[in-house]
């Protein structure tokens, strides 16, 4: 596949995905999610590719899905989507996000995330899809659903209470309010916290280190603590999925959109 929205190197062992469009914050668009799926897919049997390092171009490292995708680009989508076929988008309730969060899960390799700036939304759960987070102190974690009347989905609500607990990650989905880099280092959301000119050093430096090593132990090591979760991770994208479709019925769910797009607090009518 020919990439429009991310960027792809390696070396050493160490695959660099960068989430490529820095003039929306790296908003994600179903282009960009089937661009990562063939990441994903062509890595994992690729034996040059030991490490998964993903990052973010610019200031941020991803606001999330793309919510103001005009019309055109939404029918382009489609288009991609139908061209993609039955496997990946499984034609079923997760969708091709679904699709694509489920493949994180059952990756067998390490995944480094290098969180750059702001992680919202969908994003939000591709930094805690990863096996290791590194963040810059300028980083900043949003579980943003509900401002935009959404249900956490790809994996979020799965992930977020394995890292933080049953207590902070209900009021992080609840609220969507923002934490900071520290904070969510002190809650374990963050394995380390550098400096912002010190990130990608530290996030590639500790890539190289895993793609030195032995890696059959370290990918049977992963294979060892996935097992007893990932169940439970397949359980939750269908049950996130179930919930999605049941709020997209709803008032409240077209008015998080509109008023996001129009810069405006929502007007919630519990309909």
């Amino acid at each position: 596949m020919d990439y429009q929205d991310l960027l792809f190197q390696r070396d050493d062992g160490v695959a660099l995905v960068t989430l490529n469009r820095p003039d929306r914050l790296n908003a994600i668009s179903p282009r960009l999610v089937h661009e990562l799926l063939d990441v994903v897919e062509s890595t994992e049997r690729d034996d040059a590719t030991r490490v998964v390092v993903i990052t973010g171009a610019g200031r941020g490292f991803c606001a999330g899905a793309d919510l103001a995708a005009t019309p055109e680009v939404r029918a382009a989508d489609v288009q991609m989507d139908e061209a993609a076929g039955y496997r990946r988008m499984l034609k079923g309730p997760i969708g091709h996000w679904g699709v694509l969060y489920s493949a994180l899960g059952h990756y067998p390799k390490p995944i480094i995330a290098a969180v750059n700036g702001v992680s919202a939304g969908a994003v939000l759960s591709l930094a805690l899809a990863a096996d290791i987070r590194v963040a810059s102190t300028a980083a900043r974690f949003i579980s943003v659903f509900a401002r935009r009347g959404l249900v956490p989905d790809t994996g979020t609500s799965y992930h977020l209470t394995q890292l933080i607990g049953r207590g902070r990650a209900i009021e992080m989905m609840l609220t969507g309010e923002e934490v900071d880099a520290a904070t969510a280092h002190q809650w374990g959301l963050v394995n380390r916290l550098v400096e912002p000119d010190r990130l990608m050093d530290e996030a590639l430096g500790l890539a190289r280190k895993l793609a030195s090593g032995p890696s059959v132990t370290i990918e049977l090591t992963k294979q060892l603590v996935n097992d007893l979760t990932r169940e439970g991770l397949d359980r939750q994208l269908q049950n996130e999925a179930w919930a999605g479709t049941r709020v997209a019925l709803s008032d409240d769910q077209g008015e998080g959109r509109r008023a996001f797009l129009e810069n405006r607090p929502p007007q919630w009518t519990g309909r």
